[in-house]
This record gives structure tokens, sequence and C-alpha cells, in this order.
């Protein structure tokens, strides 16, 4: 058989090429390894070593951590100030449904006023400057209830002359004024007989008439409004913000 030639030695230039190619493969071989780890670590963590979305940040021993709750969304100032001295806002002991029955209560009264006093002072207003004293009739039973020195309830009763029978009767309210000593002169239209009342009424004190019934309607209508803000805000027994009050005295509470 024929002999094989001997292969030439390769020189040394060729010897370190291959060398470096050696080192090359294991080099990314170790940097692949090191990919297929970062993947898998991946969807546990998210970008600069935080944790992926989703999931809550925890401190170092492992608590997640909370945001701290905005107070200020559901408690007052004045509520504040009633907690820093040891005392519950006023409102913590009402229900919603008392809230919600209170709210209605003040709207009947405040439209009570109005369909009591309301058409006599609108037909007074429409009237003033043509009542003129009327002798046939005469004005009887008058008086005047004076409530904590503010608000005065006044009536009379007017009366035919000739029949001494009641024939219409008047009813106001005003304030700051208790009517005492007010003379009952009956008065009547000269526009619409059927308009009777007292000079006192129709004439004296129908500014005031005016002023009282509006500032009576605005005030309590001013508290039905902020009863039912109370309820919309959850400002009652177990509503949103009495669960925020109850978190504040807890976190005050706390020891730290």
């Amino acid at each position: 058989m024929p002999r094989r030639a001997a292969r030439p030695p390769q020189s040394p230039p060729a010897q370190q090429r291959g060398d470096e190619v050696a080192v090359l493969k294991g080099f990314f071989t170790i940097t692949q390894a090191l990919q297929r780890g970062l993947n898998r670590l991946k969807p546990l963590t998210g970008s600069q070593g935080l944790p992926a979305q989703g999931l809550p940040l925890q401190h170092t021993s492992g608590v997640p951590r909370q945001s701290p709750p905005a107070w200020t969304d559901q408690i007052s100032k004045r509520d504040l100030k009633a907690l820093e001295r040891g005392q519950l806002p006023a409102w913590t002991n009402m229900s919603r449904f008392k809230l919600l029955g209170l709210a209605l209560f003040v709207m009947a009264m405040v439209l009570g006023a109005v369909g009591f006093y309301g058409p006599e002072l609108a037909r007074d207003l429409r009237y003033a400057g043509t009542f003129r004293m009327a002798d046939d009739l005469r004005a009887t039973e008058g008086r005047c209830k004076r409530y904590m020195f503010l608000v005065s309830l006044c009536s009379a009763k007017i009366h035919s002359v000739r029949t001494e029978r009641s024939t219409n009767s008047t009813e106001f309210l005003m304030f700051f004024q208790g009517g005492d000593g007010a003379a009952m002169i009956p008065v009547r239209s000269n526009i619409d007989a059927s308009a009777v009342g007292i000079e006192y009424a129709v004439s004296d004190v129908l500014l005031n008439r005016t002023l009282s019934l509006l500032g009576v309607v605005l005030f309590f209508s001013w508290i039905a409004w902020v009863l039912l803000g109370h309820v919309r805000k959850g400002r009652y027994k177990d509503g949103a913000a009495y669960e925020a009050v109850r978190q504040y005295v807890a976190l005050r509470s706390s020891p730290e």
C-alpha cells in the first residue's frame, strides 16, 4: 500500500489563531448561560432590581409597604381638632337614616312655613299701599308669641261689625319684634275687597315679615343641604368618613 504523505506541522501563527477561536467559543457559551439565567429572573423582578408590575413593594423585612391614607379627603380640619382634644366628631353618633330623616324634616318645615305664611305675605306685598281702614270690620283676639326673643308668631281674627261673625284671620311671623301694644286696626284693600288684614301687619312690619320669611327659608334650606352633604360624603356612623376616623385614631394610638 502506498504510504500517506505526512501532514506538515502547523506554523505558530495558525496554532495561535486556533487557541483564540477556542477562547471565544468558551466565552460565548458562558454568556449564553448567563443570559438564560437572567431570563428566568425577569418574571420575578423588573428593571433596576424593583419588583415587577402588579407585585406589592416590600420592605427588607418582607412586609408590604402601604401608601399613607389621605385623611384630608374624609376628615375635615374641625374633625382633626376634635380628635386632637380626645373627642370624636359629633356626626359619628348619627346614622345614615337619622341624617336623612332630619334632612326631610327640615325640608318639610321650610315647605310648611312657605305654604302657611307665604300666600298672605305675597298678597300683602301685591296690594301694598292700597289698604285703607275698614269701618265695617273689627279685629279681635290679637296675640303674638315670642320664641327665644328672636321669632314672633302673631295672629288676629277679623269680624264683620254687622254680623259679628269671623270673616277672616291673619297670621304672620317676624324677627326681633314682639308686637306688644300694637293697635289692631282692620284694613281692606281698595283694589280687592276680599284682601283684609290689620294695619300693623300690612304696613308697619311688612318689610320685616318679608325678610323674616326669606331668612327662615334660606337658613333651614342650608341646614338641609348640610345634612344631605354629610350623607353624600359618608359622614355618618359606619360611613366612609367614619372608617377614616377609626383608622386615624388607631394610627395615633398605636405605639411607634
